[in-house]
């Protein structure tokens, strides 16, 4: 599904190279930046929605379902990632900012305010961002918010973390987990080039997601793709990514 996005499987790519055009675009930004603090969430938002319309298409167009479930897996796990990112900076342990969790299986889920805050509670959260364009886009009923978290810690560590409670017939092609681990290291690059301040990083996958609810409002309920986000989002959070 993702042939033009990446191979079998990556490590996380290296910073790329710019050439002068990027260049330019990328000190164009830093300059508006100054007026518009959002402008490289903005810019690399439609970057990666594009980026990920090219690779997601087959002979049939895009299943909006599978990109929906790939943009919240990627907008959730960027909440932890970018506090992550923080915590290092500042000198501490990059899991320094969340409550560890450990399941009988040996894994281990992130929590804690600051995460929670990211997803749902901040201005720029993935709920607000991705709820006002659900809204605009004429969604009448919305995701208990409180029950999704409350379902994805209930069903920690077992086979029904982070499958998506949606129905049959709207089910994505892979898992939230499985398009995270595919994706993440390939756009995560561009992501930083776009928005050097990690705040930025969930802020910019959630504007994607805004792009792909307008772009899809025809075929899909915006209420059902708000809730697709949210049910990938939540769970990919709290997943220790580098062991998943």
């Amino acid at each position: 599904m993702f042939g033009k996005l990446f191979g079998p499987k990556q490590k996380e790519k290296k910073e790329p190279q710019l050439d002068p055009k990027t260049a330019a675009l990328i000190n164009a930004i830093r300059e508006r930046s100054k007026e518009d603090p959002l402008v490289g969430a903005k810019l690399g938002s439609k970057e990666v929605f594009q980026r990920l319309l090219d690779g997601m298409k087959d002979s049939k167009g895009v299943h909006v379902e599978s990109l929906l479930t790939a943009l919240g897996a990627l907008a959730g796990y960027a909440c932890q990632a970018n506090l992550r990112a923080q915590a290092l900076t500042k000198g501490m342990s990059e899991t320094a900012p969340f409550q560890v969790i450990c399941t009988k299986d040996g894994k281990q889920y992130f929590y804690g305010d600051p995460l929670n805050n990211a997803l749902a509670e901040s201005q720029y959260s993935v709920w607000g961002l991705v709820g006002g364009a659900a809204q605009h886009a004429g969604a009448k009923d919305f995701p208990d918010l409180h029950e999704v978290f409350q379902y994805t810690t209930s069903v920690l560590g077992s086979e029904q973390f982070g499958i998506p409670r949606i129905p049959e017939n709207h089910k994505p092609a892979d898992t939230p987990v499985n398009y995270l681990k595919g994706l993440w290291p390939t756009l995560f690059p561009t992501v930083k080039l776009f928005c050097p301040n990690p705040v930025d990083w969930p802020i910019l996958y959630s504007l994607a997601i805004q792009e792909a609810i307008y772009a899809s409002k025809e075929s899909i309920d915006p209420s059902l793709a708000f809730r697709i986000v949210m049910e990938s989002a939540i769970p990919m959070s709290k997943v220790d990514l580098a062991n998943s």
